[in-house]
């Protein structure tokens, strides 16, 4: 991986903040249109959804495979880079080895708890959804609102619980590398 210029280095850390920020500005941009047209009653097509994702995703990438291709990189190396720039400017990388493993072990520690809590959260909206979903209900009878909230909050625990526990592992194993690491040079 070859390194880069100062001025290099700061357009590719600005070209990935425009990524990052075009990418939230058209997530809500998305969520709004889909409640409109939801709330108009709209049907969706589902082959639109996906085909639209892909193009969108596609053209917000341009600029940065346009930068990538002028610098040379590849996006691997990039991210390696910008993470490596991050770690720099935030003063990570200049804290000992024995000061990063704690630092990734209280890391691992929050997000196996919070995954837990998600996984707990989970089952108790499935179980909750479930149990509802088959029965008959009178026609003139108030909507169960905790109906819709288990499907929800069911749903959220299930895409953020796998992958906060994804996350707790891979730093659990990042504070085991930092540990190897201060161990060997350790006298």
């Amino acid at each position: 991986m070859r390194g880069l210029s100062p001025n290099e280095l700061e357009r590719l850390l600005r070209s990935h903040r425009r990524l990052r920020t075009s990418m939230l500005v058209t997530i809500a941009v998305i969520i709004v249109v889909v409640v409109l047209l939801a709330r108009a009653d709209v049907p969706l097509p589902s082959g639109l959804g996906v085909g639209a994702g892909v193009g969108i995703g596609l053209l917000l990438l341009i600029p940065q495979r346009r930068l990538l291709n002028e610098l040379g990189l590849t996006s691997t190396q990039a991210k390696a880079i910008i993470a490596a720039e991050r770690e720099r400017r935030s003063g990570l990388a200049a804290l000992p080895p024995e000061a990063r493993a704690r630092r990734e072990a209280r890391r691992a520690g929050v997000f196996l708890v919070a995954g837990l809590v998600l996984v707990v959260v989970f089952a108790v909206a499935a179980f909750y959804f479930f149990g509802h979903a088959g029965r008959t209900v009178e026609e003139d009878a108030p909507p169960d609102p905790w109906f819709g909230i288990s499907f929800f909050a069911g749903f959220a625990a299930l895409c953020a619980g796998p992958a906060f526990l994804w996350q707790a592992y891979r730093h659990k194993e990042s504070a085991a590398s930092w540990r190897e690491r201060a161990a060997e040079e350790a006298p």
